[in-house]
């Protein structure tokens, strides 16, 4: 076993007593799993069948006896079928909000996932494509989500190594043929684009892209930390906006924005309330959802 993989191993004792943990029947979740269960945590095991495949019925199931073997208690929930399949956006929202209700009814807020450097690596590439900008850090270690407390104790660990370990431990595990299918973005960046980038540029960038992704994570902490304070106000002060630098005013008014109930705020959004401080231009600005930004009384709020 690598150093890195040793450290996640012993991070998983430091979780909370009282777990959800999600498994899909992949290798990753699965000895996610095994390795939890190996410290003496019980968790509660949550599957998720998104519908897309004949057999993920019997993905559940086999989900739902591997729980039932290691003496753990199962949820599973489905997602209503849609005429022509649910999108990735869809399914994954889907998926979160199961764990969500299930977390409400059972009194656990903290959720166990099997993310991995492989899909640190495939996040961050995918917001940088998307042009995501604050986003561009891939995926935090602990985070929150619809009342969720999300830990992923594995974000060092290779999947190179899981399987190892799984393979170490004899562990079986489902395998998903959608992931070999290209008509999902992140399985085309997965097999196509990551290997091209390899072949052009050597076999680190994969490596590389992972430490980007860990600098721009803790940088874009350092960032939320300044603009804290400013972001909790009801409103900003003009005034002060216009004696940050670019970068802090940006992310002031991103956070801002998510503290006053927007969604889905786009670079367009923030660049948007970021010319409020300016007189020349109109002092309102639709947002989404039927919001809008005004500047008004040397303040900037939301409407």
């Amino acid at each position: 076993m690598t150093t890195s993989f040793v450290a996640c191993e012993a991070a998983l004792t430091s979780l909370p007593e009282s777990l959800l943990i999600g498994v899909s029947g992949g290798v990753d979740s699965v000895a996610l799993l095994h390795a939890l269960a190996a410290t003496g945590c019980k968790p509660v095991v949550l599957h998720f069948d998104h519908g897309w495949r004949a057999e993920s019925g019997a993905d559940a199931e086999w989900v739902r006896g591997l729980a039932r073997k290691l003496g753990l208690k199962f949820v599973g929930g489905k997602m209503r079928a849609a005429k022509k399949g649910p999108r990735e956006a869809e399914a994954r929202a889907a998926r979160y909000a199961f764990f969500a209700k299930v977390a409400r009814r059972l009194g656990i807020r903290d959720l166990v996932l099997a993310h991995h450097a492989d899909d640190q690596v495939e996040t961050f590439l995918m917001q940088l494509l998307r042009g995501s900008g604050a986003a561009g850090r891939g995926m935090d270690a602990v985070s929150t989500r619809d009342g969720l407390v999300l830990h992923r104790p594995w974000l060092g660990v290779w999947k190179k190594e899981i399987v190892a370990y799984a393979r170490r431990h004899k562990l079986s595990w489902r395998e998903d043929a959608t992931n070999t299918d290209t008509h999902h973005r992140r399985n085309r960046l997965r097999r196509q684009v990551l290997p091209y980038l390899q072949k052009q540029f050597g076999k680190q960038v994969v490596e590389n892209l992972f430490r980007a992704a860990e600098i721009a994570r803790a940088e874009s902490e350092w960032l939320d930390a300044l603009c804290a304070k400013a972001a909790r106000e009801p409103e900003l002060s003009v005034k002060a906006l216009r004696m940050m630098s670019l970068a802090q005013q940006r992310r002031t008014i991103l956070r801002w924005l998510q503290g006053r109930g927007v969604k889905d705020i786009s670079f367009a959004d923030v660049e948007a309330t970021r010319g409020l401080l300016e007189k020349t231009i109109p002092a309102k600005i639709n947002l989404s959802a039927g919001q809008f930004a005004r500047r008004r009384a040397g303040k900037l709020f939301v409407e």
